[in-house]
């Protein structure tokens, strides 16, 4: 039968089908599917013109399936399992789940808040894998195509079919190598605005070609800093510093955990407005138990972070 013939074909036939196959009776047959004798009776008489062949005979013990009805039972059986698996809602248990959660984070999410998520998932889903991708301009992309479940950003809301949720709220500090000539300045909380521009910069970039904060709110006291260095994550920017006149902004929580030895911590000379850091996920997978299941843990593992502590000018 081809695809043309087989779209004039009703389904429901084979349900009939299968449900007197498996009962061996008309009547047990209706009261299993909650229809009428007459109904299956009839949908059987359709079947049989339709296979060319009476399928069941009557027997003693009641119904007897032909050598053709004997070899569709099991096919019918297996196509009847598997829409049942299709139209059923999957149910997830993190226990014995193998799925492998794939992230997009930068090393600043991958510091602060993925040892949590980490610990949370490998306590609650022991078989379970995780993928930690580099963020990059590409991100949502990724995020459409399906290559990540969960992409960490600290920008606003993404347009577009995506959904987020806010863990917290972040705002910058500036950092600064202890034997830079502004450290004294730094050191006591007396660095201006013209001493932080007056220093070259560098920059944290994941290629993305939304502007920084900071850029953005100099760039409204018709101001900009000359960034000296460009680099991929936080960490590598962090060691830059040392014997270095340059000068780091960098997000407040990263700074609590960061190595900072040989290093000035300090408000920076400019009001930068706290700002949300984001769980991003693509809409397709909102009702998904598994990642509805996935972005609870990360949820529960952001809590800590809401209350942390902000940083003072520090060595």
């Amino acid at each position: 039968m081809n695809e043309s013939n087989l779209n004039r074909v009703d389904l429901n036939l084979l349900v009939v089908f299968d449900a007197v196959a498996r009962t061996r009776s008309a009547t047990a047959a209706a009261k299993r599917l909650s229809l009428s004798q007459p109904a299956v009776s009839h949908a059987l008489k359709r079947l049989r013109a339709l296979m060319g062949d009476p399928l069941f005979l009557h027997g003693r013990d009641g119904l007897v399936l032909t050598p053709r009805a004997q070899s569709c039972k099991s096919d019918v059986a297996i196509n009847r399992d598997a829409v049942g698996r299709v139209l059923t809602t999957e149910r997830f248990d993190p226990a014995t789940t193998i799925r492998v959660s794939r992230f997009a984070a930068s090393d600043y999410a991958m510091m602060t808040l993925i040892p949590g998520v980490v610990g949370r998932i490998r306590a609650a889903a022991p078989l379970a894998g995780i993928d930690v991708a580099s963020v990059d301009g590409d991100i949502m992309s990724r995020l459409e195509r399906g290559e990540i479940d969960l992409a960490f950003v600290g920008v606003a809301h993404p347009d577009g079919p995506f959904m987020s949720r806010e863990l917290f709220r972040e705002h910058f500090v500036g950092l600064i190598c202890e034997r830079h000539p502004l450290a004294i300045a730094a050191g006591q909380g007396r660095l201006t605005l013209k001493d932080y521009l007056d220093f070259p910069h560098v920059a944290v970039t994941f290629r993305n070609p939304l502007r920084s904060l900071i850029d953005a709110n100099l760039a409204e006291l018709g101001k900009t800093r000359r960034v000296a260095m460009i680099t991929p994550n936080f960490a590598s920017s962090i060691a830059s510093l040392h014997g270095t006149d340059l000068i780091m902004s960098l997000p407040s929580r990263l700074a609590l955990r960061g190595q900072l030895q040989g290093l000035i911590l300090f408000k920076l000379p400019l009001a930068v407005p706290d700002h949300p850091y984001l769980m991003t996920w693509h809409r397709r997978s909102d009702d998904d138990p598994g990642l509805v299941w996935l972005r609870n843990q990360v949820m529960e593992a952001s809590k800590p972070m809401v209350t942390a502590a902000k940083p003072v000018a520090r060595r």
